[in-house]
């Protein structure tokens, strides 16, 4: 998960100032290539979950993913230009992306013989592990665009994909607990919960939209606007990286709690702050801040966002985690062409102000959802 994360952090913070400065796209362009390939992911994660759950061995598949991801980002490493990323994008970046959940998915079904509280952990602390990755990556990668160019950075990424699969060589198969036909009845989500679960979905759609479309014009931002440096993007990804490490152990740490519907609820909310702050940011003192605020948001949501849909799905760990990261790839989806439109229309700025809306709606919805939750009455 370690070398996977690297890979990821070298590549995702420059694939928008790649697209732009070497391929050469406009912002609606850029856009277009960021909606097909979350479009490709989502249908990708669909099918890739199904097929994990009948298989004897979800290894392969886990295996399959980091291929991809290797072979795509070895490619756009050599194509610069908008027609040949669009193919690569659908084909191979949708099937790489895959690889995260994969790998989760995987980790979990190795742990399924331990118990529920420590398995959760291990999560949490497996997803910390990935961030951690991100704390060094965004700055090696802007070292490597310095001293080099963007065909070195993203061959490092292609390198860091295929070594990813190496130690997972050493971890043994385990085929998954049935998530259907088998499942006791005591396990099923009842009735109740599909208006939670399609309302949680929406939320986080909203949020992952946001997150995504910030995440793609934060670069362009910075250059573009502020007369930043990519080394200038590297520090502050990273640094938001490093601030996610702590409060991600918090949360495994600490007892006294909200529940996990009212953290992610609040985790929303401060969402909010952190978009107002790049709107109204012209030097790098509030970046700073808002990267902060940022590193807590995404410890809560992305540490809980799979605990939150397994509570609302027992015994369906596998379909629990392919809607959290589905929404993220719908969310994706929604904000390539929506940011692309919005920057070049109205310029980068503005962006983030569409994502402060769009978070705010999350927020509402959520905090709506958890509410009807907690009049319901108990089964």
């Amino acid at each position: 998960m370690f070398i996977l994360g690297f890979g990821l952090s070298l590549a995702v913070p420059y694939m928008a100032l790649y697209a732009v400065n070497r391929a050469g796209m406009t912002p609606l362009q850029l856009g277009t290539f960021l909606t097909v390939s979350a479009i490709s992911a989502v249908g990708v994660a669909t099918l890739l979950a199904r097929w994990s759950d009948r298989l004897p061995n979800r290894k392969p598949i886990v295996l399959a993913t980091l291929a991809a991801g290797a072979a795509a980002y070895a490619l756009i490493s050599v194509t610069p230009h908008f027609s040949g990323l669009l193919a690569i994008g659908a084909l191979l970046l949708s099937l790489g992306a895959a690889a995260f959940p994969q790998v989760f998915s995987f980790a979990r079904a190795s742990l399924q013989d331990v118990p529920a509280d420590l398995a959760d952990r291990a999560m949490t602390v497996l997803r910390s592990v990935f961030s951690l990755s991100w704390v060094v990556g965004p700055g090696l990668g802007a070292a490597i665009l310095v001293g080099a160019d963007y065909h070195a950075v993203f061959l490092s990424a292609s390198l860091c994909f295929a070594l990813a699969a190496l130690p997972l060589l050493r971890v043994p198969g385990r085929r998954p607990q049935p998530n259907t036909g088998t499942t006791p009845v005591a396990d099923r989500p009842r009735p109740g919960n599909r208006s939670a679960i399609a309302w949680g979905a929406l939320a986080f759609v909203l949020y992952g939209m946001s997150m995504q479309m910030g995440m793609a014009m934060f670069p362009l931002f910075i250059t573009k606007t502020l007369g930043g440096s990519g080394s200038e993007v590297g520090f502050l990804v990273g640094l938001c990286a490093l601030l996610e490490i702590p409060v991600m152990l918090a949360l495994v740490t600490l007892r006294r709690l909200p529940g996990v519907p009212v953290l992610i609820a609040a985790g929303m909310g401060l969402f909010v702050a952190h978009f107002a702050l790049i709107v109204v940011a012209d030097s790098l003192p509030l970046l700073v801040a808002a990267q902060v605020i940022r590193a807590v948001v995404l410890a809560i949501l992305a540490g809980l966002g799979m605990t939150y849909f397994q509570t609302l799905m027992p015994g369906r760990f596998s379909a629990a985690t392919t809607m959290f990261a589905n929404t993220s790839s719908v969310g994706g989806m929604l904000s390539g062409i929506t940011s692309g439109a919005v920057a070049q229309t109205f310029g980068y700025r503005s962006v983030f102000v569409v994502c402060a809306a769009l978070t705010l709606t999350a927020f509402v919805v959520m905090t709506a959802n958890n509410r009807r939750q907690a009049l319901a009455p108990a089964a």
